[in-house]
């Protein structure tokens, strides 16, 4: 009997510890954060929560302000279709409003679009679809498919990215999501034209 009092003498506090109501105050001058170029509004609910919403290329700070969908077939069986995410440097693109407009962005987006699926193409013409085809795992020989792909297409893109930064001073980057990236073996199937 001392033993169960005591053991409830030692919980009791414990467990009365534990739901213990916190509060704390909350302010209303918080603002919500939008991007400067727009996300389609799907995917911009699947990125809540994600990481990668920003990326460090020489030395500057990169944030993600849009997702590209994109697929090319070689031929009838084989390709690659996924999302890409299009990272860009926040001052340039304020500095570039102020200075151009931002009626300007729209010929920035069809540009971007425009040679990252020229890349895209390249890669897929350029890619060695027989990698690890002899692996008994063909899980890991999908990853290892994607690592190669999305490699070459970095590759590719870059000097597209080059030429299009030299031209405009926003600084950009382009890079294939590795998690979203199918490469087709048996049957290239792009859901549809881009």
């Amino acid at each position: 009997m001392n033993k169960s009092l005591l053991m409830l003498g030692v919980l009791l506090p414990l467990l009365t510890a534990c739901s213990t109501l916190t509060t704390q105050t909350t302010t209303s001058d918080i603002k919500p954060v939008t991007p400067k170029l727009p996300i389609d509004p799907l995917i911009q609910q699947e990125l809540l929560g994600t990481s990668g919403l920003s990326k460090l290329k020489m030395g500057q700070t990169l944030q993600l302000v849009r997702v590209m969908e994109g697929g090319a077939c070689k031929n009838s069986q084989q390709g690659a279709f996924g999302l890409f995410k299009l990272y860009a440097n926040l001052d340039d693109i304020e500095r570039i409003k102020q200075a151009q407009g931002s009626e300007v962005f729209a010929d920035f987006e069809l540009s971007i679009q425009d040679f990252s699926m020229h890349a895209l193409q390249q890669a897929v013409n350029r890619f060695d679809f027989k990698i690890a085809a002899n692996s008994p795992n063909k899980n890991h020989s999908q990853e290892q498919q994607v690592r190669s792909f999305a490699l070459l297409f970095t590759d590719l893109v870059a000097k597209e990215i080059q030429t299009f930064e030299a031209k405009t001073s926003l600084t950009l980057d382009v890079i294939p999501d590795a998690d979203a990236l199918l490469i087709y073996t048996d049957g290239c199937e792009i859901p549809h034209a881009h």
